[in-house]
């Protein structure tokens, strides 16, 4: 298991864990959520090669509508 911060909360995610599987973990299943690593966004095409590391400061984002 390794510790990272995901919208500022401490979390534990298993080690090797690729940004799709963090997502299927903590039960998001929005195609149109943005997600960003150490303030890196992550397009959805490297969400599955994308490797989350050990202290990793992850932010979820869901699109807001607005005009």
């Amino acid at each position: 298991m390794i510790q990272v911060s995901i919208n500022n909360e401490p979390k534990e995610l298993e080690a090797g864990s690729t940004v799709t599987q963090m997502l299927q973990a903590l039960g998001y299943d929005n195609q149109w959520l943005g997600v960003a690593i150490n303030t890196n966004f992550i397009g959805k095409a490297a969400h599955d090669q994308t490797i989350i590391k050990e202290g990793d400061k992850i932010d979820i984002l869901s699109p807001v509508q607005g005009g």
